[in-house]
């Protein structure tokens, strides 16, 4: 399902002592949500440090003290309005999703040449003093003289080469150097560019998908909308989406907040005998109230995204809205998830709905909607649509490394044999860390063949495998399939395995990227790796498949 997460993160606040796993579809995704978390977070701990100096300054602490009382006022009426205040929805703004950023790194500075000596004349001063009156009078002295002075000049003019020589060849290596940097720099930034550019481009690509209905894009994109909504408040929001072309139905999956998420600040006081600020907050009847209130307007507001945004392209003609809450199970301490409210709608019951007017929780109720009496209670309920949460590609494989032994040629094997044993033995292989593998349709078109989900925070993710039962060496056109078989599925990683080899094209092509390239060699290794064996003779395969295999 396009909308499960394959990129993730730990982003942590050492001054708040906040800590939170960030999962996104893509890097850059993750990129974007990692960094609105700590802005979240850094402007959190700007107020708690302004707020522990106004302490300091006496004559501020009583303007501060009336400031906080009227945000505190301000959140409780946003949170009563959280409906009417989006009753507009705007579309998904993909150039957020894109990347705009200019190249980080800055140019090679140009070398400082050192200069060159002054080269010495022969007319110069020092080479034509004047002779004293008794070296004048001898034509010898005065022969002598003259030769004296020719040879100093000559001696610094030797010098003189010398030492330019010496600087004109560092002068040129500090040059070459300088060259050398700048043709590395600006291939880096090429590529840089390049790698942005088609970045970008598979945004607009993802859009045009959803334009025409694609399930992965759609449920790509309504997740990426959904998360995008503005709340009066902030809490662990996660949104999963699973779409139904044959019935136009998207099921939602939302983690909602907890009572404990909602701001509770009644007012602040300052109290100057004791130079301190003091906090009022509301009655627990009134937040379970506002609580209650703020959930139901979460939902018509989430389905009011829904039916409204992308409507033009009429993909959504029901939806199903299950909500959760992540909360701990007094019964053993753990953390659980139970979902707390489900409904059902169309699209047409819901256009009939006046949003500015309706009372959500009594819409809810006469929508057949599911949910305890009161939310603050924690009172699970069963979803009326629950999602498959699996990729719809996705078929039951077959054993075949159970048969394998010394006499099975690996390269003339059948190909949908070929893509089974990979499976299988890569998921000997991720199953050590607790990961699984998927095997796709058979369809031989050079697309995903198997798919590996790591559960590893730091290296793991979604991981896409290629299996290519060849004869000849693999070329560079087969990485690059990959790596853009990488980039649209949004995984973290690509592994091309074949029987054969590759040329140095292909592995120049793959250096940098999140790219694997496991040759016949690498192949038998983990076969051995994981107690088979089985041998590749390419040419024996050659003459079985005449001419079959690539």
């Amino acid at each position: 399902m396009a909308s499960r997460y394959f990129c993730q993160a730990e982003v942590s606040h050492k001054g708040l002592n906040k800590y939170r796993i960030v999962k996104a579809a893509t890097q850059y995704e993750l990129d974007q949500k990692t960094a609105a978390l700590m802005a979240q977070w850094d402007e959190q701990w700007a107020k708690k440090v302004e707020r522990e100096g106004k302490l300091k300054n006496s004559e501020d602490s009583l303007a501060y003290a009336n400031e906080m009382t009227q945000q505190a006022e301000s959140i409780q009426k946003a949170l009563d309005t959280m409906l009417i205040d989006s009753l507009n929805p705007k579309s998904l703004d993909l150039n957020e999703l894109k990347n705009f950023s200019k190249y980080p790194e800055a140019s090679p500075k140009q070398p400082l040449l050192k200069e060159l000596p002054y080269e010495p004349q022969l007319s110069d001063a020092k080479y034509n003093p004047q002779p004293s009156f008794f070296i004048k009078i001898s034509k010898n002295k005065m022969a002598e003289f003259k030769n004296n002075n020719i040879a100093k000049y000559n001696n610094d003019l030797d010098a003189y080469k010398a030492a330019r020589t010496e600087i004109e060849v560092k002068n040129d290596a500090a040059l070459q150097d300088y060259n050398a940097c700048v043709t590395q720099w600006e291939n880096r930034r090429n590529t840089f560019l390049k790698e942005q550019s088609e970045s970008n481009e598979k945004i607009d690509q993802f859009f045009e998908k959803y334009k025409v209905g694609n399930i992965e894009a759609v449920e790509r994109y309504y997740t990426l909308l959904l998360e995008k909504i503005n709340l009066p408040f902030t809490f662990d929001r996660s949104v999963e989406v699973e779409y139904n072309a044959d019935n136009k139905t998207l099921i939602i999956d939302l983690l909602l907040p907890t009572i404990d998420d909602l701001p509770n600040l009644k007012a602040v006081s300052y109290v100057k005998s004791k130079n301190e600020l003091k906090e009022a907050y509301h009655s627990e009847p009134y937040m379970k109230k506002k609580y209650d209130s703020v959930v139901y307007q979460i939902v018509l507001q989430i389905l009011n995204y829904v039916f409204t945004v992308g409507a033009e392209y009429e993909m959504v003609n029901a939806a199903v809205l299950n909500g959760k809450i992540n909360t701990i199970d007094k019964a053993t301490g753990k953390n659980i998830e139970p979902y707390v409210l489900s409904v059902n709608i169309a699209r047409t019951a819901f256009e009939e709905v006046n949003l500015s007017a309706v009372d959500p929780k009594t819409w809810f109720k006469n929508s057949k909607g599911v949910s305890a009496a009161t939310f603050a209670n924690v009172t699970p309920i069963a979803p009326i649509v629950k999602m498959e949460r699996e990729d719809h590609r996705f078929v039951d494989g077959y054993a075949v490394v159970d048969s394998l032994d010394d006499s099975v040629n690996l390269a003339a094997i059948d190909w949908q044999d070929f893509e089974n044993l990979i499976r299988e033995i890569f998921e000997r292989e991720f199953n050590i860390n607790g990961g699984e593998v998927k095997i796709t349709q058979a369809s031989r078109d050079g697309g995903v063949d198997a798919v590996a989900f790591d559960p590893d925070p730091i290296r793991g993710g979604k991981i896409v495998i290629q299996a290519k039962r060849y004869t000849n060496v693999v070329g560079v056109s087969a990485v690059r399939d990959l790596y853009g078989t990488v980039m649209n599925e949004g995984a973290t990683k690509g592994i091309l395995v074949t029987t054969s080899n590759y040329g140095n094209d292909a592995y120049s092509f793959a250096q940098g990227k999140p790219l694997t390239l496991m040759n016949g060699a690498n192949l038998l290794y983990l076969l051995e790796k994981h107690g088979y064996k089985a041998r590749i003779d390419i040419k024996e395969a050659k003459d079985i498949l005449y001419g079959e295999g690539k």
